[in-house]
């Protein structure tokens, strides 16, 4: 028979503790943020498009049905189909020249920033801002006006001489939350890097009574990940483990939403469970022993971390691993855009720019493929809400000499050099190939040192990979 301290539902955070059951719902109002991009005030700027997908399909078919249909003798169809293929291929090469000019202006205006040449980069960004529109029906020219107004933001604050490290509005955690979610249902990749780190998780937790799950960052995805992960767990042979959750970010409210979500979920399964909300960022960490529930004898942890560009997430770097080594997790999964050295986020301004256009110009097609209809309101949500405001804070924020401090170069490197060790992949690029079929043109690449990469028509956009603590008991920091 199953202890009944077991089923009480427990809310914690590092200063109050809630206990309640599964009607119970403590909630938090205060919340805090970081690096913000004001979306409320748009900039005028440069894009760079992925080159328009030709808007004229089927119009030449179109004219035969009607001309069929009308039966008036009038000009030959074979004439009004050359025609009707002369203004196709007008347009289409009105498009490439389009787009063409913005390519060239957006570059022009990186190269004038780069080096300091403001008046240059404002004229390019004034002729851009003409150009391009966050609502064109153009992959491209949408790509091309949001990499505009973040390049109008950066120009603002060179000139206004705001420097490092720059200081932004809290995120809107609501409304980030939602643009995640939108993301999260509109391309695969969220979905299969939560598949791919849940059965990792699930691989380490196999026999173990106590488990205990730290996310890093619970605010854009909520509990999301975890919704999917309690019912596994549930389903464990022998019975579910007793399960403790805490979660970091930068808003309590959007934490103690997450929490009362997991502990409904946890109640209706018969799982045991505790939630602890730390409504700080990792980096933040003074003292692990006073913000971290206690370590529990046998218990196996597992620390998960989504790397994103939202926000100012982590904090210090040096900070976030201390806490890393300190936790000794039985695994680490951690999820990364493949946008170059610190994931795009330090190095010179040019290379951090010519890499992101690179990767979100991909991902800005794999959108564009999903959902191709013109006013599509998810897919808008997605660019605006989560790749606009990234974006923004790559190219208008990021960097050390405006972030106020220098970044990891590689976070894999330095979890190799800190004690890590690679997790074999278990056969995850296997799982994932469901989830984002070739034939859509999504790929997925096994490195067989446990990195899955996850790409769009060859081209790597995110890269999850699994690690374990492995050093000795007295290496913690």
């Amino acid at each position: 028979m199953q202890d009944s301290s077991l089923g009480l539902m427990q809310f914690h955070d590092h200063h109050q503790q809630y206990l309640y059951g599964s009607s119970a719902s403590p909630y938090l109002p205060h919340h805090h943020g970081f690096i913000h991009t004001n979306e409320d005030h748009p900039c005028t700027g440069k894009d760079v498009p992925e080159l328009p997908e030709p808007a004229t399909v089927g119009i030449v078919g179109q004219m035969e049905e009607a001309s069929g249909a009308r039966g008036d003798g009038g000009v030959p169809v074979e004439e009004r189909k050359d025609a009707g293929m002369r203004v196709e291929e007008e347009e289409a090469e009105e498009e490439d020249a389009h787009g063409m000019r913005m390519i060239a202006l957006l570059m022009e205006c990186a190269v004038a920033m780069s080096v300091g040449n403001l008046a240059d980069a404002n004229g390019a960004l004034l002729e851009l801002s003409q150009m391009a529109s966050p609502y064109a029906p153009s992959c491209g020219e949408r790509l091309v006006a949001y990499f505009a107004r973040a390049m109008a933001a950066r120009l603002m604050s060179s000139w206004v001489g705001v420097c490092a490290p720059l200081q932004l509005a809290p995120p809107a955690c609501t409304a980030i939350h939602a643009a995640f979610r939108a993301f999260y249902n509109v391309a695969p990749f969220a979905r299969s890097a939560y598949l791919a780190c849940n059965q990792a998780i699930l691989e380490a937790f196999r026999g173990k009574r106590l488990v205990h799950v730290v996310d890093l960052d619970i605010v854009p995805g909520g509990a999301l990940q975890w919704l999917s992960l309690l019912p596994a767990l549930a389903a464990r042979p022998g019975g579910p483990p007793v399960l403790r959750v805490t979660g970091f970010g930068v808003s309590a409210s959007a934490l103690h939403d997450a929490g009362n979500q997991l502990a409904a979920l946890a109640s209706k399964l018969g799982i045991p469970f505790e939630f602890y909300a730390v409504a700080k960022r990792p980096g933040d960490v003074v003292d692990a022993v006073t913000d971290l529930p206690s370590r529990r004898p046998g218990e196996a942890v597992a620390v998960h971390w989504l790397r994103h560009a939202l926000y100012d997430a982590a904090g210090d770097d040096d900070v976030t691993m201390r806490l890393m080594r300190w936790l000794e997790p039985k695994v680490l999964t951690l999820v990364e855009q493949e946008r170059g050295p610190a994931g795009g986020d330090g190095g010179q301004f040019l290379d951090r720019f010519v890499s992101a256009l690179h990767h979100y110009s991909a991902v800005f097609d794999v959108l564009g493929a999903a959902r191709p209809a013109d006013e599509d309101a998810s897919r808008h949500l997605v660019e605006n809400g989560v790749l606009g405001r990234e974006i923004g804070n790559v190219l208008a924020v990021a960097g050390p000499a405006r972030s106020g401090r220098e970044r990891f170069g590689s976070w894999q490197e330095e979890l190799a050099r800190n004690g890590f060790l690679r997790a074999s992949g278990g056969g995850r690029a296997q799982l994932l190939a469901g989830a984002c079929p070739a034939a859509l043109g999504y790929t997925v690449a096994d490195d067989h040192g446990g990195t899955v990469r996850l790409g769009w028509k060859g081209t790597p956009l995110y890269a999850v990979s699994t690690w374990t603590w492995c050093a000795p008991p007295h290496a913690r920091a």
